[in-house]
């Protein structure tokens, strides 16, 4: 068999390119075809849900949105790995942590930037946008308000799967796994492949509110995986991003301090300062106990794979 690594970087990259297109096709063609007899929904409905929509839709539209995420991130960026190389999970960053330590700041560091996200995306907020790009933003936040509200422990569970579990793993396959590595390879340092897989993770989430907190979350998530080398790391602090808030969403169904507590919107300034002291202090623990990538982590060929063989 013939890997892709054969082949130049940028045909690589084409290659990949092509692959995301034909699995996005896919997706969108198994929606748009088994929806409807499946469901009784249909794909404009699906679009159109609200925390007011019936349970039934909602549970439709979560579904849809989990294979979406599936067909558009996780499935090429593994695909990919496999038939670029013999070694599909070192190919993707699918190492064991340096230090065990890394995993726990990896969720410290997550913890303590949210009250600054949050911050962020409550400012942006306040802009003075166009009627279009509101709607839009409502529209989106209607959605995800839906996809929160759990009436049960098991709507919980399928929601934690869907939208924390699944986005966590597809997403750092996509983003950090393979588009930083193939960044990173005409690149002399990490700062271009980093703010470049940062802006791209940010814009593919269509949360204008949201951008900048997002780039920001991108570019923290990039510096993990760097400085641990490993993607659970990243996998973890993504996974613990997207499931707190599916956790407090959840309890805030019987208890009325996290119900407030979310809907507030202004955010506390020792809130912030907590979150700053807790993200420079795991900044700092982090670098003390780094394990780098190494320098030819982007190489598609092992050292030895490259010495010229003796009879």
């Amino acid at each position: 068999m013939k890997y892709f690594r054969a082949y130049p970087w940028m045909m690589q990259l084409m290659l990949f390119f092509m692959m995301i297109i034909t699995m996005m096709g896919c997706g969108s063609f198994l929606v748009i075809k088994f929806l409807p007899v499946l469901t009784n929904y249909t794909a404009v409905q699906i679009e159109t849900i609200n925390e007011h929509s019936p349970s039934a839709l909602v549970n439709a539209a979560i579904i849809v949105q989990g294979l979406l995420s599936v067909f558009i991130f996780m499935v090429p960026a593994w695909v990919f790995s496999y038939l670029a190389t013999p070694r599909p999970a070192a190919y993707i960053g699918l190492r064991a942590p340096g230090k065990k330590i890394q995993l726990l700041l990896a969720i410290t560091l997550m913890l303590g930037i949210m009250p600054v996200l949050q911050l962020i995306e409550g400012l942006i907020s306040q802009i003075n946008f166009s009627p279009a790009i509101k709607a839009q933003q409502a529209a989106s936040e209607s959605m995800m308000n839906a996809f929160l509200t759990m009436p049960s422990f098991g709507a919980f569970v399928k929601t934690f799967i869907i939208v924390a579990i699944v986005p966590a793993v597809g997403e750092e396959f996509f983003f950090r796994g393979v588009l930083l590595r193939f960044a990173r390879k005409p690149s002399r340092n990490m700062v271009g492949p980093v703010i470049f897989t940062a802006v791209v993770f940010s814009l593919t989430h269509a949360n204008i509110y949201g951008y900048l907190s997002i780039f920001i979350a991108g570019v923290v998530l990039a510096m993990i995986y760097y400085f641990t080398g490993s993607l659970w790391c990243s996998i973890l602090a993504h996974l613990f991003f997207n499931g707190s808030q599916v956790v407090l969403s959840y309890m805030s169904t019987n208890n009325a301090s996290v119900k407030a507590f979310l809907s507030n919107t202004s955010v506390p300034f020792w809130y912030v300062a907590a979150g700053l002291a807790v993200f420079v202090g795991s900044y700092y623990l982090l670098l003390k106990n780094k394990t780098p990538l190494p320098d030819d982590w982007t190489n598609d060929f092992l050292p030895e794979e490259l010495e010229p063989t003796t009879e």
